[in-house]
């Protein structure tokens, strides 16, 4: 394993001046060498400055070493600790293992280059471990993530079920095709083609997190047929902006109907009032929804929707949606997913 190129911060503890002096003259080239004279003044070093490293004599009035490194291992568990001791002084040793769980032990005098590869051995299991535990990190960020769209997914494709298969949408659509059978057969059929397209869209894309926009757009299409069957030219799909290289990006599935559904439900629509939903694209790579805002006096927006679309995209990417109300408009700004990845 490859070392940072840095100099890492070594301690070294001990309460014998030439030894400091001694230590830090051989090693200060290949790393950054702190000494300390004591105990407590290791502790203090150790409270401003990330030490991976801490080598302590065992033998010091006051705090021994294996007292400091019992603390250092409470207070700072992933530093590599090591201890100089005689190698006679068995019972030090075994101190040392037992209460600060030492890296290893160094008998004295020590040599300098068997120092260094102490030390450069010292770093790489710092570094293995540190590189270790990120990879423990982000392998249980990502479960969670996981987990966590799971959720979202399973919410969004119920209520996105329940939305389009619900009494109320369903007596609108049938009310509607009724009243055409009589009048206009071949509306009629188209009618029933477009809500089929609507019913099929939604049982083959619930299990996917994303789809792409062009699949989106065409589904909206259908959705907004059936919609402007029902209310006729009170209501208008504009398109600018949405064909080319922009197809093949990807959104949240479903998530047009969702913005499409809450203009209808929350606005007004009427001949005197007609409503206006245009979707484009700006060049920040957002799709962009906006409708005329004309709020029903009785409709109570609790939000869950576009908060469940931006819980989705937080699944995805760090780029969210935006709402916004500017100049009687109400516009919503989703994120363009370039890919799955």
């Amino acid at each position: 394993m490859n070392i940072p190129v840095k100099k890492n911060n070594i301690l070294y503890v001990d309460d014998e001046s030439n030894n400091l002096i001694s230590f830090k003259a051989s090693l200060r080239n290949k790393f950054n060498i702190f000494t300390a004279q004591n105990g407590n003044e290791a502790l203090e070093i150790m409270k401003t400055n990330k030490i991976l490293v801490i080598i302590c004599d065992q033998k010091m009035p006051g705090m021994s070493g294996v007292d400091l490194l019992e603390m250092v291992l409470a207070q700072y568990p992933d530093t590599i600790r090591m201890i100089l001791t005689a190698y006679s002084d068995v019972n030090s040793i075994i101190d040392a293992i037992n209460k600060g769980r030492i890296y290893r032990y160094i008998s004295k005098p020590w040599n300098e280059d068997e120092l260094t590869i102490i030390i450069e051995h010292a770093l790489e299991s710092y570094f293995l471990r540190e590189e270790n535990k990120k990879l423990i990190e982000d392998k249980a960020r990502l479960q969670l993530l996981f987990e966590r769209q799971q959720k979202e997914n399973a919410i969004s494709q119920l209520e996105s079920l329940k939305n389009q298969v619900n009494p109320h949408f369903l007596f609108n659509c049938l009310n509607t095709l009724s009243a055409l059978v009589h009048e206009d057969t071949q509306a009629a059929e188209k009618f029933i083609i477009k809500l089929t397209n609507v019913y099929r869209y939604v049982l083959e894309q619930k299990d996917k997190s994303l789809v792409r926009l062009e699949d989106e757009l065409q589904f909206m299409r259908s959705f907004f047929f059936l919609q402007k069957i029902r209310f006729g030219d009170n209501i208008h799909l504009l398109e600018s902006g949405t064909g080319g290289n922009i197809l093949n990006y990807y959104i949240p599935t479903l998530a047009l109907q969702l913005l499409m559904e809450n203009a209808i439900k929350h606005n007004i629509i009427s001949k005197e009032k007609p409503l206006y939903i245009d979707v484009s694209v700006d060049e920040g790579l957002f799709l962009i929804v906006k409708n005329n805002y004309q709020k029903k006096e009785n409709s109570t927006d609790t939000g869950i929707g576009l908060n469940n679309l931006t819980e989705r995209y937080a699944l995805i990417t760090s780029t969210r949606p935006e709402f916004t109300i500017v100049n009687n408009s109400f516009i919503a700004r989703i994120p363009l997913i370039s890919s799955f990845a």
